[in-house]
Order: C-alpha cells, then structure tokens, then sequence
C-alpha cells in the first residue's frame, strides 16, 4: 500500500517543523541555558543537553512510526505533545515569556507547522494507514 498524500504533507509539515525547532532551540540555547542556570546545582550541567537530544530523537522516532510504520499510538502521541506544545505556547504569550526575536518567529513558526502536521493526521485519507478503517476490496 502506498502513502496516502495526508501522510506525504505529514511528513513534509512535521519535518520542517522538527528542523525550525532545532534551529530555535539553537539561537535560543543561552537564553535557556542561563534560565536553567539556577538548577544546575541540583542536576548537573548534563541535564538540559541529555533532554533536549532525547527530545529531538523522540520526535524523530514519532515521525517514523506514524509516516513510516502507521502507528496510531504514536499518531496520539504526537498529538498529545502537539497540543501540549500549543497550550505552552498560549501560556508564554499571556504571562509574557514567549521569547521574542527570530528565535520567538521561528517557534511559532514551528508550532503552525506542527499543528498543520498533525490536522493531516486525521483526514479521511489516512484512516486505512492507521488501521482504523479496512481497505475496500476492488
């Protein structure tokens, strides 16, 4: 069975995103670095490294098993994240901590992207993938 087109711009969207996100997470790292300062007497300086590398293998393992393998748990999981990520998001604005500069443009950027991957997610088109509908005989 081929992939459905909604999982071809899945995987485009989220692979973007994914590379929008590291991008950020790279002009922004002092900037987190220095607000996790405080911590790192408590857990050490590998803690914010360690994370953020499993992190970024997690949404790799996420993309492959939903775009590669039509995992429906890791469909939810990334939706899960996703709307976590959004709802961060909508708190940061309101307190007003969302970063600004190109590292704030970036991130949202990476958000709109992420949430247009994960809409692709649940088009008619990939229920089958998912095994959540069988494939009609012809």
């Amino acid at each position: 069975m081929g992939r459905p087109k909604s999982i071809v711009m899945f995987e485009r969207c989220y692979l973007v995103a994914f590379a929008a996100g590291a991008l950020s997470t790279a002009l922004l790292w002092s900037t987190v670095k220095a607000g996790f300062a405080a911590q790192e007497a408590l857990v050490g300086t590998w803690l914010l490294p360690v994370s953020t590398v499993i992190g970024l293998f997690v949404q790799l393992l996420l993309w492959y098993f939903i775009a590669h393998r039509g995992s429906a748990v890791a469909k939810w999981i990334a939706t899960v994240l996703a709307a976590i990520g959004l709802a961060g998001a909508i708190f940061s604005l309101a307190i007003g901590s969302y970063p600004g500069g190109i590292g704030g443009v970036i991130g949202t950027v990476k958000l709109a992207l992420q949430i247009a991957a994960i809409w692709f997610l649940f088009r008619p088109d990939t229920q089958v993938w998912f095994g959540e509908k069988r494939a009609e005989n012809i």
